[in-house]
């Protein structure tokens, strides 16, 4: 697999303002934050798209024991210098969802699916696979935290450029993003998000620019596709109105 995050990874963290990066993210929307307010500190949690590592760093300063795996070995990279800078024993690996079983021995209270992630398993077959993968890494009983672009949302607004709320200043930097979308008319064709930063240089711009392909999928179609996983809806926040939403699984008897 061709890693798109090569270079994307460096740039990363500039999507985020420094609230998120010292909280987390998707660990915080209303069904995610139900789940881990009701879960014991010490529970062991697998953060299975860990990204840059922020909700893997976040939730172990909240007392939980986290493990961190990434489809993008760039990702992991990130993730396991921030780990090191924060002084967090978080091991972290490269693994695609459907290898997790085979890579990790250990079995979690909790799985998260988190950043959009998920929808880089194009088409029902390979998300059902990558799914499965996810419930078998989730102790009898455990959960999997899945969130999503509301991707119908998307395709129906067509807002073809969507800006950052804010301006970010990190040592010395100061850092616009946004992105410039290529909306097919057909929901289910690819979409393309080309992610910009817009780097002050003095008078002049400096730019990055980052295209990133997804295979878009419906709330329903997510929803038909966990129970043949393994997997159980128990919550979740979507909201037909929200750009985003986060779905809790809870892991059925194999």
């Amino acid at each position: 697999m061709a890693d798109s995050y090569l270079t994307f990874a460096a740039d990363y963290d500039w999507l985020f303002d420094d609230d998120v990066l010292t909280d987390g993210g998707a660990i915080n929307d209303p069904a995610a934050a139900r789940l881990f307010q009701r879960a014991e500190r010490g529970q062991a949690v697998l953060d299975a798209s860990c990204g840059t590592g922020i909700n893997a760093a976040a939730l172990a300063r909240r007392g939980f024991d986290v493990w961190a795996t990434d489809g993008s070995e760039a990702m992991v990279e990130q993730a396991a210098a921030r780990f090191r800078r924060g002084q967090l024993a978080i091991p972290a690996r490269r693994s695609l969802w459907a290898d997790l079983p085979s890579i990790l021995a250990e079995r979690f209270d909790i799985v998260l699916c988190v950043g959009n992630s998920l929808v880089h398993a194009a088409g029902q077959d390979a998300m059902v696979e990558a799914l499965t993968g996810l419930r078998r890494m989730a102790r009898p009983g455990g959960h999997v935290v899945i969130d999503s672009r509301n991707w119908e949302k998307l395709n129906a607004e067509r807002r073809i450029v969507r800006v950052a709320p804010w301006v970010l200043t990190r040592d010395g930097r100061r850092c616009l993003s946004f992105y410039a979308w290529e909306i097919p008319e057909r929901l289910h064709d690819e979409h393309v998000a080309h992610i910009v930063f817009v780097f002050e240089d003095g008078d002049r711009a400096e730019t990055h620019e980052y295209p990133v392909s997804f295979r878009p999928f419906t709330v329903a179609e997510l929803r038909e596709r966990l129970e043949p996983a393994g997997l159980r809806e128990v919550d979740t926040d979507f909201d037909p109105s929200r750009d985003q939403y986060c779905l809790i699984a809870e892991a059925t008897p194999a």
